[in-house]
């Protein structure tokens, strides 16, 4: 059995967690999950230290999940906030930028599911919208439906995405945010109909705007990225 670690931040005041899919795809295909709390970075000041407990973090387990949350910040890709930003996560955006260096180094997989492929981008020298609507783009933010498609996806053909979900391109859609300038390193390999990028990938890298974990249950296709995680 491989061990997956997942990290996770605020929910509310004091209280620190993430949406229980992503555990249960992990312990379904018969690997164990383990949840690392931003709580852990919330009182650290010495960016050697976060970058070192994050790396022993990381070395524990197999492979890491980057999973949705709250916006990230803007100041991190070099932007004023915006009207629109909503709430942000300081600890988890520095500890899951030391974790994807950790990572990377550390020749782990990432998969990164909506804030994750946004805080991806970012740690790797891209930007994002800090929202879609104000941006000119449709609304992206589909709550009522979080568990059932919204809308299509394209796929690149021979990409990871398309192969691990059988091409299972109707996706939900929860977010305000998403990539604007594309990182160094990474390939667009999914877009939605009205120019959003969905997925991205690299070597040990795949990244999604969608939220396959609240959509598995209903359709088995969205386990593969999972899958192609715990290989």
């Amino acid at each position: 059995m491989k061990k997956i670690g997942i990290t996770s931040g605020i929910l509310e005041r004091n209280r620190y967690g993430v949406y229980g899919g992503y555990a249960a795809a992990i312990t379904e295909l018969g690997h164990i999950p383990y949840i690392f709390s931003s709580a852990t970075f919330e009182s650290l000041s010495d960016p050697e230290v976060l970058d070192d407990i994050a790396s022993e973090m990381v070395r524990s387990v197999d492979s890491i999940i980057l999973p949705g949350g709250y916006d990230v910040q803007p100041f991190l890709y070099g932007e004023p906030d915006s009207p629109e930003l909503q709430q942000v996560d300081p600890a988890r955006d520095l500890f899951e930028i030391a974790a994807i260096k950790a990572a990377r180094s550390q020749s782990k997989k990432i998969l990164a599911i909506c804030r994750g492929i946004q805080i991806l981008n970012v740690a790797l020298g891209g930007t994002l919208y800090q929202d879609l609507p104000s941006s000119g783009f449709a609304n992206h933010s589909d709550i009522e439906n979080e568990h059932t498609p919204s809308h299509k996806v394209g796929f690149n053909p021979g990409s990871k995405i398309a192969k691990y979900t059988n091409h299972a391109d109707a996706v939900n859609t929860l977010h305000h945010q998403a990539i604007k300038d594309l990182a160094p390193g990474l390939e667009v390999t999914a877009s939605s109909e009205d120019g959003i990028i969905e997925g991205v990938e690299a070597e040990d890298i795949l990244a999604v705007q969608w939220h396959p974990e609240r959509m598995w249950r209903g359709d088995r296709n969205h386990l593969g990225t999972f899958e192609w995680l715990v290989e």
